[in-house]
C-alpha cells in the first residue's frame, strides 16, 4: 500500500466525508476526557466530525489538520499540522485527541510531538469506531471494505498498553457498543469514503460499489433502513 498516496486522499471527497462517517458515542468522550472543559487539540482532525462534538461538550478545541481541503470543513480555530508539527505552545494543553488517525501518525516522533504540547499529566486519547465484526454481515462487508490489502500496521483492536512510549503512561482502554442508521444507498457512500477506494480507477470503484450493493440485498433483504452495528475504541494515557 502506498501510505502517504492513501493517507492525503480523503480531501477529493471531503464533503462526503463529513456527511457519511459516523460520530462518536458521547459516553465514550466522557470517560476519555471527564464533565470538565479542557483545552484540546484534535489531532488529524479531517473534517471536524470529532472536534464539532468535542467543542459541544463545552471544550475549547483547536482542530489541526493537513488537508487544506477536509480543513476548510471545519468553523472555529482550525490550524494545519500534523502529527510531527501540533502548531500551538509547549505544555499548553489538557489533552491530544485522534479520531479515526493514529494509525497515519509518525511512530515515535509523533508522540514526542504530542508529549511537547500536553500539559504534564495531560492526555493522549486516540479513538476509533470499529464495524463490530461478530456480526456475519458486518463481518462480510469488511472483507469488501479491507479484504483487498492488508491491514495498516496500526492496528486499533490490538494496540499493547505501553504502545505510545516512554513519556506516556500505561494506556486505559474502553470499548463502547452502539450502531447507527444506514440504508442501501449510504452504506455504498461509506465505501465511496474510504481511502482505498478514493485511490482506485473507475472499474476498481465500480466493482466495490456493486459488492457492498450486492451484499446489503442478499443479507438485510428489503429492509429499507437498517443499524449497522460499531464497536468505539477509546484508549487514554497520560503524559508522564
Amino acid at each position: 500500500m502506498d501510505f502517504s498516496k492513501h493517507a492525503s486522499s480523503f480531501g477529493a471527497a471531503a464533503d462526503l466525508y463529513d456527511r457519511i462517517r459516523p460520530r462518536y458515542p458521547l459516553e465514550a468522550l466522557r470517560w476519555a476526557l471527564g464533565e470538565a472543559p479542557r483545552r484540546i487539540v484534535d489531532l488529524g482532525a479531517g473534517t471536524g466530525i470529532l472536534t464539532r462534538q468535542l467543542r459541544e461538550l463545552g471544550h475549547d478545541v483547536i482542530a489541526v489538520e493537513p488537508d487544506d481541503e477536509m480543513r476548510r470543513q471545519i468553523d472555529g480555530d482550525a490550524r494545519a499540522g500534523s502529527a510531527t508539527a501540533i502548531p500551538v505552545e509547549a505544555e499548553s494543553l489538557d489533552a491530544v485527541t485522534a479520531g479515526q488517525a493514529y494509525h497515519w501518525f509518525a511512530g515515535e516522533p509523533a508522540h514526542t510531538e504530542i508529549a511537547r504540547v500536553l500539559k504534564p499529566g495531560g492526555w493522549f486519547i486516540p479513538i476509533w469506531n470499529v464495524r463490530d465484526e461478530s456480526v456475519p454481515w458486518v463481518a462480510e462487508l469488511s472483507d469488501v471494505f479491507d479484504g483487498h490489502r492488508a491491514r495498516t500496521a496500526i492496528d486499533e483492536r490490538t494496540l499493547t498498553p505501553d504502545q505510545f512510549g516512554p513519556l506516556f503512561s500505561t494506556a486505559e482502554l474502553q470499548l463502547f457498543r452502539w450502531s447507527t442508521p444506514h440504508t442501501v444507498d449510504s452504506l455504498v457512500d461509506l465505501i465511496k469514503s474510504r481511502s482505498y477506494y478514493l485511490v482506485s480507477d473507475a472499474d476498481a470503484r465500480a466493482a466495490l460499489e456493486a459488492r457492498v450493493r450486492e451484499l446489503a440485498v442478499r443479507t438485510l433483504g428489503d429492509q429499507q433502513t437498517f443499524a449497522l452495528p460499531y464497536v468505539t475504541y477509546a484508549y487514554r494515557s497520560s503524559k508522564l
